[in-house]
């Protein structure tokens, strides 16, 4: 194993967590109430359904070979050339999670916190934290992620206690005035960015504790995370308004912003910042991981992170390229993510069960010819 660091469940249920909370409470309130309006909350609750199946399927993969990533996975059920065909695609769809992932944490810094700063500046320097971490070790930012997990929790709980005085159930009505289509887009589009992009996490397996019950945590981390993301949803609707938050980049932010308890507790959007900025720092760095963890497994070389340095490079010039501005990175989440994602986060994972299923019983019946003779 190129990865010497094991790290335990509750460590590997945090990192779920935190990589679906990530970006999620940034974009996916806009991206449904877009298109769903009021009626998005019944959206995420319907992704949520499917994210859950989602993650069984990987559950499953990863109960049946625990001690591959899915990168052997590919070379153990297609073949060493056809897997490794299958990993270089996967490969780019990673570079391009953790390319886009740094395009939005410098989009938000120069948006909302200092706006007079080169966004090349922002990328730079969290790359640079990001090949860190990456460099440190999964152990080692598995415990960090432990260490802020609370501090995430608790401002989020605060942050919905202190609006509840702002809430407005009338924003929640009329219920499906457009019908049922509206909030099966917005689930579509919600399974994007949240659920479907996990499928990085079975880069992950192999260094996580031998244990039976890896898909319940799977299971709980998705649904934990979905959780924390239908809160931020439905409170945007409630305190902002539908209309509002379709037109907001980051709602979060404008929720922060709303916050007044007795003209004393106010103002506590830079929090807001935080915790977006650490979750997203969390996200990046599993990704960042799992890109260089695969690159080195595709190509069998002995160590991965001496390709940290040249792949934070080339994870710069990717943001920048693949993106050009915000308003055209909002475009290409709209319309093409979710098809992107789902293409390996769905379709993948299932050909690789069925096609071991299929061999699983072929070898039994096989054994049980041959034992009958």
């Amino acid at each position: 194993m190129l990865e010497k660091g094991k790290i335990s469940r509750s460590q590997f249920f945090i990192l779920i967590l935190i990589f679906e909370v990530g970006t999620s409470i940034l974009f996916v309130p806009y991206m449904v109430v877009s298109v769903a309006k009021q009626d998005a909350w019944m959206g995420i609750l319907l992704a949520i359904c499917i994210g859950l199946g989602i993650v069984g399927i990987y559950g499953i993969l990863s109960k049946r070979y625990s001690y591959l990533t899915i990168v052997e996975m590919n070379e153990r059920i297609l073949g060493k050339w056809i897997g490794k065909g299958i990993s270089i695609l996967l490969f780019f769809y990673v570079l391009i999670v953790t390319a886009g992932l740094l395009r939005i944490i410098g989009d938000f810094i120069t948006a909302q916190i200092l706006p007079e700063t080169p966004i090349q500046a922002i990328e730079i320097i969290f790359i640079l934290l990001v090949i860190y971490g990456t460099r440190l070790g999964l152990e080692t930012f598995s415990r960090t992620s432990e260490m802020v997990l609370p501090w995430i929790l608790l401002f989020f709980l605060l942050l919905v206690m202190f609006l509840l005085p702002e809430i407005q159930f009338k924003n929640l009505s009329p219920y499906l005035e457009t019908g049922v289509k509206p909030v099966i887009k917005a689930a579509f589009l919600s399974l994007g960015i949240p659920f479907a992009d996990v499928i990085i996490f079975l880069m992950i397996i192999p260094s996580v504790a031998p244990s039976k019950k890896l898909g319940k945590v799977f299971v709980l981390g998705t649904l934990t995370g979905g959780f924390i993301i239908f809160v931020v949803v439905i409170m945007s609707i409630l305190v902002l308004g539908p209309t509002q938050t379709a037109q907001l980049n980051y709602p979060i932010y404008v929720l922060a912003q709303k916050v007044n308890i007795g003209n004393f507790i106010q103002r506590i959007e830079v929090l807001a910042g935080g915790m977006v900025f650490i979750s997203i720092f969390i996200k990046t760095t599993i990704s960042f991981y799992s890109l260089t963890l695969s690159f080195a497994q595709i190509f069998n070389l002995k160590e991965f992170k001496m390709l940290t340095f040249p792949f934070g490079i080339i994870i710069i010039i990717s943001a920048n390229i693949m993106s050009p501005n915000i308003i055209f990175f909002h475009t290409f989440l709209n319309i093409t993510w979710t098809p992107i994602v789902l293409l390996y986060g769905l379709l993948l994972p299932l050909l690789l069960l069925g096609i071991d299923t299929i061999k699983i019983g072929f070898n039994k019946r096989k054994n049980k010819l041959a034992g009958s003779r």
